[in-house]
């Protein structure tokens, strides 16, 4: 559980201090202007990777185990905050980026041994040449995502699924560090990507993909060089592999073509999926795939030869390099790329979202699922303490007083007792747990449900019911406080789930109290019901 709670700290410190952030970006001029070479027509906040590496940051330091690799990466995160703020107002010159890189990259190679020093057909290579080969490798990874990051969601989306594979195979190996920061880092993603699937509002700016090939660069190399040896030192190659060979081959280009390799242009992988006639959708999504199928075969053969591993992944490179050259030689159109009427992919989901089916679904679900969890949790819980009694007989009188009063307006006193309840099933539900395992596991299915409902009805909401609020606060408040009381009772398991489980009820109550209508609906019912429970059985 400890993984889990470094992934929701940095996804909700990341979510709440972007608004903010992206108020503050116009003053220091963090604005991303369109261009010829991209593809978004309105200036944008380059901003998001602030908040990513500040919610990434406070996760790691509240939980990891302080060793020096550790401190050296997170000095080196810093590092980049620093080149990475100043390169978002002022679009340094590539040789002053690269500067604030490799400063980054010499703090955890020097400072934290993060050394490549298991080489493939090599073996072990002195210092002498092992440090500058890493030195080389990380700035490379650092550039390669950075580069990548040219449609909405894709940098993010690629980097969390190599993240997802560094973890699982850091979890199988005991490596708990690593894995606590991929997950803190993954948490990061999800909390930018919010506000980054397309059309974006937000841009993570050169802060953020530096910052996420800096540290999927870093952990890769700790995994195969420290972690578990047993693996190929080629995995990382694999794993990072399609922003590695996107790079590659752009760069390889423009020195054919006698070009500075810096130089911009539109020879990137998802500049070609575009001019094939691919929409914004589809050519994330197809990236999307193909990455999914690095990250597999990575998994499959994590213990095969170095030799099968390399030819595995430049036979992968000459296929992609392949297609696109007869696809561009042939002219190929896989359809016609209309800007006003869309792709098939893209107009399914406007006409869902359009029809109401993305927002009706999830809302239905969400006024159904709410009211069947609270009392899912009182019904099934065997014994109701006389305290908790007494307190929800006095919170019932209180709620009846505040409905007719305020005339079915949603008033603070009425979201604080929701809020409560919210907490008094989930401690219900820690003796279902016991004693009923198999209703409790039926509702950690309805949890999975409702936090889906949620982020498909934040995501397509027209109305943008959900927005930043004092909540968010109160619940980055339980995630850090919560795991560190000392002398609770419980197991750390039941802390976790606890947290994990409020966290989906306050912020799927929430969206019900701000489209709430009518004095009697069905989470007052539900809510007015679990008190006189509580309080006759408590009696």
């Amino acid at each position: 559980m400890l993984f889990l709670f470094g992934f929701f700290v940095a996804l909700v410190v990341t979510m709440i201090l972007i608004p903010p952030i992206m108020k503050w970006a116009d003053k220091i001029g963090a604005i991303d202007l369109p261009d010829a070479r991209k593809v978004h027509t309105s200036a944008i906040p380059r901003v998001g990777g602030i908040a990513m590496l500040i919610g990434s940051v406070l996760s790691i330091v509240l939980w990891a185990e302080f060793d020096n690799q550790i401190i050296s990466l997170l000095a080196g995160f810093l590092v980049l905050l620093f080149f990475g703020i100043w390169d978002d107002r002022s679009d340094l010159d590539y040789k002053i980026k690269f500067l604030g890189q490799i400063i980054a990259v010499l703090i955890v190679v020097i400072y934290g041994d993060v050394v490549l020093r298991i080489v493939p057909f090599v073996g072990d290579l002195p210092d002498a040449l092992a440090i500058p080969f890493t030195v080389f490798a990380l700035v490379g990874i650092t550039n390669a995502i950075n580069l990548s990051d040219g449609l909405d969601g894709l940098a993010g989306g690629t980097t969390l699924l190599s993240l997802c594979a560094i973890g699982l195979l850091a979890l199988q190996a005991e490596g708990v560090n690593v894995v606590l920061v991929c997950m803190a880092v993954a948490g990061s993603i999800f909390g930018f990507l919010r506000h980054n699937t397309y059309p974006a509002r937000l841009f993570m700016g050169d802060t953020g993909s530096q910052f996420l090939g800096f540290s999927a660069g870093v952990l890769a190399i700790i995994l195969t060089q420290n972690v578990n040896t047993a693996m190929s030192p080629v995995l990382p190659l694999i794993i990072l592999g399609l922003p590695i060979l996107d790079t590659v081959a752009v760069m390889s280009q423009r020195i054919y073509e006698k070009r500075s390799p810096f130089s911009p242009d539109k020879n990137h992988i998802h500049h070609k999926l575009l001019a094939l006639g691919f929409d914004h959708y589809e050519a994330v999504m197809l990236i999307y795939i193909v990455q999914s199928v690095l990250i597999v075969s990575a998994y499959v053969l994590r213990y095969e030869s170095d030799l099968l591993l390399l030819l595995s992944y430049l036979s992968f490179s000459l296929l992609v390099l392949s297609f696109f050259y007869i696809a561009d030689r042939q002219k190929w159109k896989f359809h016609k790329s209309d800007v006003e009427k869309g792709s098939a992919l893209r107009n399914l989901v406007r006409r869902m979202r359009d029809s109401g089916w993305l927002t009706a679904g999830p809302t239905w679900l969400l006024k159904v699922g709410v009211p069947l969890v609270l009392l899912a949790t009182v019904l099934l819980s065997e014994i109701v303490h006389s305290d908790l009694a007494v307190l929800s007989a006095i919170l019932l009188a209180v709620f009846i007083i505040n409905i007719l009063l305020a005339r079915g307006k949603v008033t603070v006193i009425e979201k604080a007792i929701v809020y409560i309840v919210c907490v008094m099933a989930v401690y219900l539900l820690l003796d279902t747990d016991v004693v009923k395992p198999q209703y409790s596991q039926m509702l950690n299915y309805v949890f999975v449900l409702l936090a889906i409902a949620f982020a498909l009805r934040v995501r397509f909401s027209v109305d943008k019911s959900f927005q930043v609020t004092p909540l968010d606060y109160l619940v980055v408040s339980l995630v850090i406080v919560v795991p560190n009381i000392p002398d609770m009772g419980f197991e750390e398991g039941h802390i976790g789930e606890m947290a994990l489980r409020l966290i989906v009820l306050f912020y799927a109550s929430e969206t019900l109290l701000n489209i709430i209508s009518g004095r009697w609906a069905l989470i007052r019912l539900s809510i007015l019901s679990v008190l006189a429970i509580v309080a006759v059985r408590g009696f």
